[in-house]
């Protein structure tokens, strides 16, 4: 069976957590069940490779949930631009 070599969608908004400062693998394929960080779900079914981030303090992160952002692992609002985007009202 080949693997597939696109990310999963898992929203169409920025992922928004509160994080510790520390060393995460972010899931860039969205087949974890630890979003949006890896939990290994990728070895089965693509090549995709987590991204590794180092958080230095704690702040807000607003991590990209779609996976199509052009600074992964972080939001730059490209969900915006795919199908079913809705704008808040």
């Amino acid at each position: 069976m080949e693997k597939s070599k696109e990310p999963i969608i898992r929203g169409l908004k920025s992922l928004r957590l509160l994080t510790e400062p520390g060393n995460y693998m972010y899931c860039a394929c969205g087949r974890t069940k630890n979003n949006p960080f890896c939990d290994g779900s990728h070895r089965a079914e693509t090549d995709i490779k987590p991204i590794p981030v180092n958080i230095k303090f704690k702040y807000e992160v607003k991590w990209c949930d779609c996976r199509k952002s052009k600074n992964l692992p972080f939001c730059d609002h490209s969900h915006r631009l795919l199908p079913g985007y809705q704008p808040k009202k």
